[in-house]
């Protein structure tokens, strides 16, 4: 074979080699155009997730003094904490709260903080008993109910020094409700009430609280006035209110039962780890959203993640809504272990999803920025984010190393910090920040030529006709060499008569260039 001929045949396979390769990765990419690239230093922000139990996990406040046997009624956990039947049978009936009810009052409230919520949700009794304590209240002292209804006043009660000194508050509120469902009011004794009532006084506001029956008040037209003690005011608003800080996915959300309130506290804790004040509105949420139509949430939710205002001020965006579309990483089953959330929202389990999403054309750099900003940690193709869900649906596996399109009508629930790999590299002590969003049950996006099964038949078709026309190449090559030795070689080589081998011109070759190293 001349060294013209060979070179001829190692480019040919050379190039039927490459071309086989980009066959092969076309067809294994399945035509994700739409898929967020993802660098090296964000797949390492992925893997230093923390996957298991949030941190409240371990958090849990600890009622030492409290038996583990369940207890059947809110007088028995009063006496646990010091509160007894003699001081219950105190309370006047048929009078206001006034001076003579305070000392016992405020005892409570100091204590209620500590009563487990699945024991009053387990206790609750429905407004429509409440004809039953009004005739007789000595014999229903503390007894629970789930009340509903709508604020008609708010007033601040403030404490002596000496028993702020004893009980660690200095003020408490009492709300005058108008009971649903029922003639008759209440009062709501309660240390804390939503931020935005403090400053505006927003009257007429729908609301859910359990309470602690305390006494009768008044009664006038056979309406009476029942007195509870509660440790928490839930507020259900009905329409937006920019000055109260009510945005109308919030309104959506409490009219799904949502506790809008339970924002207060998140509010505080954004940029900060997962922590406990932040547990009892991640379950109401995640509970409530859960049970929703997602065709609904999907309807009432933007078109896309805006990340700027996520990032930059997250006190304003908590509860909106939005579809969380992108890459998920890992999708990982967080086990439910306490017993009042089984309880209250039937929760025993829920999915953490750690997903990318597309961040086009914009770069985000966390920490300094400007002089010095190109030693902080840049993300400039993806961004990761966090979905708490309760169901996967089929397509999308549980796992730490998944790859899937994704979208998921979600609330924003807060901007949380955790470590990450990627960012300590920059510096031990910055934490990645990253939006958290609780979520209906996501989709799976399919892409077009994973769903038609033509186009990989056309695909693979032609890559057997290359293979074929490859094969026919190299035949008529191989072919060529044989004409070429039969015809030249062996006539340049043929010994003359009368002349000797060492006549013939034949020279010495070695065993042909070597192929280079593709690779």
């Amino acid at each position: 074979m001349s060294k013209n001929q060979e070179n001829r045949r190692h480019t040919l396979l050379r190039t039927l080699g490459a071309f086989v390769v980009v066959l092969l990765m076309a067809f294994s990419v399945r035509a994700q155009d739409e898929t967020t690239e993802i660098s090296e230093g964000q797949s390492a922000t992925t893997e230093a997730l923390d996957i298991g139990k949030l941190p409240w996990s371990d958090q849990q406040e600890q009622i030492g003094d409290l038996p583990a046997r369940r207890l059947t009624h809110a007088r028995e956990l009063l006496s646990l904490l010091s509160i007894d039947e003699s001081q219950l049978a105190a309370f006047e009936d048929g009078s206001p709260l006034g001076m003579q009810d305070e000392e016992t009052v405020r005892r409570i409230l100091y204590r209620i903080p500590r009563f487990p919520l699945n024991d009053l949700h387990r206790w609750a009794k429905s407004t429509d008993k409440l004809d039953a304590v009004i005739a007789a209240p000595s014999e229903h002292r503390a007894d629970t109910f789930l009340l509903r209804g709508r604020t008609t006043s708010i007033e601040r009660i403030e404490l002596l020094p000496e028993a702020l000194e004893r009980l660690e508050f200095d003020h408490y509120y009492r709300v005058r409700v108008d009971l649903d469902d029922s003639p008759h009011d209440a009062v709501l004794c309660c240390r804390d009430i939503p931020t935005a009532w403090t400053s505006s006084k927003l009257l007429d506001q729908p609301i859910v609280a359990y309470g602690l029956f305390l006494k009768l008040g008044e009664t006038h037209d056979a309406e009476s006035e029942l007195a509870f003690a509660t440790p928490h005011i839930g507020w259900l608003p009905l329409q937006p209110d920019v000055s109260s800080g009510i945005t109308t996915d919030l309104a959506h959300l409490a009219s799904l039962g949502m506790d809008v309130s339970l924002f207060d506290d998140v509010r505080h804790s954004n940029r900060k780890p997962i922590t406990q004040t932040d547990r009892e509105c991640f379950y109401q949420l995640l509970a409530t959203l859960g049970k929703a139509d997602p065709n609904l949430i999907r309807s009432y939710s933007r078109a896309s993640v805006d990340l700027a205002p996520l990032l930059q001020d997250p006190s304003t965006q908590h509860g909106r809504l939005m579809v969380v579309r992108g890459t998920a990483r890992r999708a990982m089953n967080i086990r439910v272990d306490d017993e009042d959330v089984q309880e209250r929202f039937g929760i025993d389990h829920y999915y953490q999803i750690d997903v990318f999403i597309s961040l086009g054309d914009q770069v985000v750099r966390l920490g300094k920025q400007g002089e010095g900003a190109g030693d902080s940690p840049t993300f400039t193709n993806s961004y990761p984010v966090t979905v708490c869900v309760l169901k996967l649906p089929p397509g999308l596996p549980e796992g730490t190393d998944i790859r899937e399109e994704v979208s998921i009508p979600a609330a924003c629930f807060k901007l949380w910090a955790y470590r990450s790999r990627f960012v300590s590299a920059y510096d031990q002590k910055q934490l990645q920040v990253s939006p958290m969003f609780i979520g209906v049950e996501p989709q799976v996006i399919k892409f077009n030529s994973a769903q038609n099964p033509y186009i990989g038949f056309g695909v693979a078709g032609i890559f057997v006709a290359c293979l074929a026309i490859a094969w026919i190449a190299l035949w008529r090559s191989g072919k060529s060499d044989t004409e070429f030795k039969r015809n030249v070689l062996a006539r340049r080589r043929e010994v003359k008569p009368g002349d000797s081998l060492n006549d013939a011109g034949i020279e010495a070759q070695g065993e042909g260039g070597r192929m280079k190293d593709e690779g």
